[in-house]
């Protein structure tokens, strides 16, 4: 199984336009078994994002960023998991509170979704960590910069579960409120700033 660039095109495209409410790019996302796995797959795609991420905390920490990034491990991990854990928390936790919607077929399409945008969500999230990384902004500053891309990805969140499950399921604002409570849990237990 491999990631063809037609393919990572046309699901990043359709991520974008799921942000814009969208719901006629669902079907743009490979939506069979191999699409499933793929989307898992594709996010070795969020590792460009981790790296101003990284930056920022380094900064934060008091570490220089002129030597190499990659000198405190504890630091890289916790960003590394984070990163992870902020696409792969709200399914989990979506299955272990209805077992039973992993066999729903709409399910199925909204993993697609999800992973494909968190792709595009770690990206957004990249930018105030490299404004701030590179010392253009200062941490009040880059706090209301996260926050304001945080909303865009709250909102890029909930168009993907509003397409996956319905307008008319309701699932998209529940969806959209584990999503906060799964990123800040994520980002209190390991200690980040959360850009």
């Amino acid at each position: 199984m491999r990631l063809a660039a037609d393919d990572v095109t046309r699901s990043l495209a359709a991520s974008w336009r799921l942000l814009w409410a969208d719901a006629k790019a669902l079907p743009d996302l490979d939506l069979s078994r191999d699409g499933f796995w793929r989307s898992y797959l594709a996010l070795i795609l969020t590792i460009p994002s981790m790296i101003p991420v990284l930056a920022a905390e380094r900064t934060l920490a008091g570490l220089s960023n002129r030597g190499s990034l990659f000198d405190a491990p504890g630091l890289l991990a916790a960003v590394v998991t984070a990163e992870m854990l902020a696409v792969l928390a709200v399914p989990a936790l979506l299955i272990g509170i209805a077992p039973n919607l992993a066999r729903n077929p709409r399910f199925t399409g909204f993993i697609i979704a999800w992973n494909w945008a968190g792709i595009v969500s770690a990206a957004l999230m990249a930018v105030p960590a490299t404004v701030f990384a590179l010392g253009w902004s200062n941490p009040g500053i880059a706090t209301f910069q996260t926050l304001a891309f945080a909303t865009i990805v709250l909102r890029l969140r909930y168009c993907v579960a509003r397409a996956a499950f319905g307008a008319e399921s309701g699932a998209a604002g529940a969806v959209a409120c584990a999503s906060l409570l799964a990123d800040y849990s994520v980002i209190r237990t390991f200690g980040l700033a959360g850009f």
